[in-house]
Order: C-alpha cells, then sequence, then structure tokens
C-alpha cells in the first residue's frame, strides 16, 4: 500500500509478486502496459520474473541496442484489446456507486456490477 501522489510503476513489481488465486501465488506470463510503464529497468525486472513485458514505447525514448525483441513485436496484438476493458471500466463509472467503491463487503458490490451490465444491454437493446 503507498500513498495516491506515488506513481504506480514504484509498486508494480511489489503487487505482482504478491498476487495470489487461492492459496497459491501467481503470476501472469504477459503483462500489457501503457506508454507509462516504459522503462529499461522495469522491462529486465520482468523478463527475470518470467514475464513479457508488453507495453508501448514512448515517442521520445532513446533506443537501446536490441531493446525491442521479436518476441515482443510478435505479441503487440495482445494490447489491441485493451479498450474493451477501458470502455467497460467507463461504463461502471457512469454510475457512482460502483466507481467509489461504497459498498461494505464483495458479494453485494459483485451484485451491483451485474446489476450494472444487464441495466446496460436492455438500454441498447430497446
Amino acid at each position: 500500500m503507498s500513498t495516491a501522489n506515488r506513481h504506480d510503476q514504484v509498486k508494480i513489481l511489489e503487487t505482482i509478486d504478491g498476487l495470489k488465486i487461492g492459496k497459491r501465488r501467481r503470476r501472469p506470463t504477459r503483462l500489457g502496459l501503457d506508454k507509462g510503464y516504459d522503462s529499461d529497468p522495469l522491462r529486465k525486472a520482468l523478463r527475470q520474473r518470467g514475464i513479457l513485458p508488453l507495453a508501448a514505447y514512448r515517442k521520445n525514448r532513446v533506443p537501446q541496442p536490441g531493446a525491442q525483441a521479436a518476441h515482443e513485436r510478435k505479441h503487440k496484438r495482445y494490447c489491441r484489446q485493451r479498450w474493451k476493458v477501458k470502455r467497460s471500466f467507463a461504463w461502471i463509472n457512469r454510475f457512482r456507486r460502483l466507481d467509489r467503491f461504497l459498498e461494505r463487503n464483495q458479494k453485494s458490490y459483485r451484485a451491483f456490477v451485474r446489476v450494472l451490465f444487464i441495466k446496460h444491454y436492455l438500454d441498447r437493446l430497446f
């Protein structure tokens, strides 16, 4: 946990190391990131953990020799689907109750998310 005025890049490795599904520690095989995470030390640390970093390069980046490996270029398609996730978060943010996490437990939050998507798709149908 960190303060809100810290960049996410500072805690990303700690977050990845702490991922658990059930009682087992898990790590992703690929990690899609935006341009804000473009740094060689972060890419190196992710590769040491066996994670393929899929982060777009900044325009003003000074290219290192052999910086973009062939396997990274091949997996660029992985990040093309990111807009679907962003769109879904935008739908959720239209509803203040879900946007501000006002629910006390996860069960009621999930129920409201389901109601949100049912309402959204019904609005699109009619």
